[in-house]
């Protein structure tokens, strides 16, 4: 038994870290901002946990039926943290609150609620290991005892760690997860009375109780937390070993994917109009027939006007999308490329996101036909990419302060630019709300790792009414002026492209104050979004 205690109060502790991440995502994120509170408070309830349980030790009478006592109590903590944490996420972020808004909440939030729902039962969790060494130690010896122990209690984390990433999140869900694991504290527990001859207390037979009603709720119930339309269907709700997902359908019948949150923005959108272009259609048909995404998708249109040489139109184009998602950014760009064949790569990160895409935000037959989607991570995968691709979008920057660090430095940049022809062009999605005409720290750092390869060739767009800027970088080569950029452009673009090609929505790089770029070396990135996020998103 002593093993086995070990074995799972280690088990029990790491699996309560990664995934109540992925618990507290749907209002919090996963970011690597909430990741370290996270496994900050974490190790700080180890410490804490250890010190009351090293104490304890010398004192009690029997310290293996504490251990009993403290996993009961663990496991009461933790089938109420699946009850309690939704309920005070949606006190703490209300339906209907906009994404600027919830800003400096999703630090302070993240924080609380690891605070008062994870922490307190890995404490319990964390004293048992002193009990069990010093039962243990009358049979062995002090110092073989802490070897059996940590050994086991190590296992059980390796394993915890391991099933929670890959079985537990996927297979099994976030919730069902951490209520199996408080049914398995009870058995320990039980287990452990009934070798001391002690009846299980009573407050074992309530944590039972509520472990069953909490499963029950769970399976019944969809994940409705923080709607940002009253009239909006929840379709799916998913987590993968990356994040958590959900599609909503609006009123309007359009459909959003957001990926770790639930206010008012989303990662893909979908309209039941589908795009209805192809090479034989006329051209005015198609503008009748084509459904504007909206938002910075819309600037993506861009793309085939600064890359493209307007003498020399080629006959095809390729190109790779990261950060694919649903493919929302290959319409506006079909659209730009008028009759120009063209060919591309998708890639997305969590094979999930592309599952749902096809059940729930299918691209219409023309589209996905020219595109093939890979599953893995945008970096690694570019290594394959041709040397001679038309442009590259990179669209896995979420407004929900999650930028992957390394898809923001200048050594990736670089790699980027070593796969475009000359006049190639990356376009990328950025968010933030530090954006003046004095620049902005977070813009300035991307545009200087950016000129480190592609020179003073840079623009971005300020998407109006929007956090978004949509930044553009031409290889060996430079952007058409405004001017001529408004010429080139075929009729039919939407209001929102219009009023990104205003003067006043312009940033070229003397606009921005000198800051340094990332590296992957050095690499400040988390500590300026959380800034932003303690600005409140003003």
């Amino acid at each position: 038994m002593i093993v086995l205690s070990a074995f799972m109060a280690g088990f029990a502790s790491l699996v309560v870290e990664v995934v109540g991440v992925h618990f507290m995502a749907p209002w919090f994120g996963s970011s690597s901002l909430v990741w370290s509170n996270q496994i900050g408070l974490i190790l700080l309830a180890f410490a804490v946990g250890a010190a009351i349980g090293g104490r304890a030790a010398r004192k009690h009478p029997n310290p293996q039926v504490l251990v009993g006592k403290l996993f009961v109590g663990a496991a009461f903590l933790l089938a109420s943290g699946v009850l309690l944490l939704p309920i005070f996420a949606a006190w703490l972020l209300p339906d209907q609150l906009r994404l600027d808004q919830a800003a400096n909440l999703f630090l302070s939030g993240s924080f609380a609620s690891a605070l008062l729902f994870h922490c307190p039962p890995v404490l319990l969790l964390a004293m048992i290991a002193p009990l069990l060494i010093q039962v243990k130690s009358k049979q062995i010896g002090a110092g073989a005892a802490a070897g059996i122990v940590s050994a086991s209690g190590t296992i059980g984390s390796l394993i915890g760690v391991f099933g929670s990433s890959f079985l537990f999140v996927p297979l099994i869900g976030v919730r069902l997860s951490l209520l199996i694991v408080a049914f398995l504290l009870i058995v320990n527990a039980m287990l452990l009375f009934k070798r001391n001859r002690l009846k299980l207390p009573a407050s074992g037979t309530v944590t039972g109780l509520l472990v069953v009603s909490a499963i029950i709720g769970s399976s019944t119930a969809a994940n409705s937390a923080n709607l940002p339309d009253p009239q909006a269907k929840v379709l799916a709700v998913r987590d993968s070993s990356y994040q958590h997902l959900r599609v909503l359908e609006m009123p309007t019948g359009d459909r959003w994917l957001q990926m770790n949150e639930g206010v008012d923005s989303y990662q893909s959108v979908w309209s039941p109009n589908p795009v209805l272009y192809n090479p034989t259609t006329k051209r005015s048909e198609a503008q009748q027939a084509f459904v504007w995404p909206g938002g910075y998708y819309d600037l993506f249109s861009l793309l085939p006007t600064y890359a493209l040489d307007e003498v020399a139109t080629p006959e095809s184009v390729k190109f790779w999308s990261l950060g694919f998602a649903s493919g929302t950014a290959l319409g506006p760009i079909d659209f730009a490329l008028q009759k120009v064949e063209w060919q591309a790569v998708g890639v997305e990160l969590d094979p999930l996101v592309v599952e749902l895409s096809k059940e729930f935000l299918p691209l219409p037959t023309y589209l996905d036909e020219r595109v093939d989607i890979f599953s893995g991570d945008a970096r690694a995968l570019l290594r394959s990419a041709p040397s001679d691709l038309d442009f590259v979008v990179l669209d896995a920057y979420a407004r929900q302060f999650e930028i992957p660090l390394h898809l923001a430095t200048k050594e990736f940049f670089t790699e980027v630019y070593s796969h475009l022809k000359i006049g190639g062009v990356l376009a990328l999605n950025l968010g933030t709300t530090d954006l003046d005409k004095s620049g902005g720290i977070l813009a300035s750092s991307i545009f200087a790792g950016l000129e480190k390869s592609f020179g003073k060739n840079l623009r971005a767009h300020q998407v109006p009414w929007s956090r978004n800027i949509v930044v553009f970088a031409r290889k060996q080569m430079a952007l058409p002026s405004l001017e001529q950029t408004i010429k080139q452009l075929p009729p039919g673009m939407p209001v929102t492209l219009g009023g990104a090609l205003l003067p006043e929505q312009v940033f070229e790089l003397d606009d921005f104050s000198k800051s340094s770029a990332f590296s992957d070396d050095l690499n400040p990135l988390a500590f300026i979004q959380a800034q932003e996020w303690l600005a409140g998103g003003k």
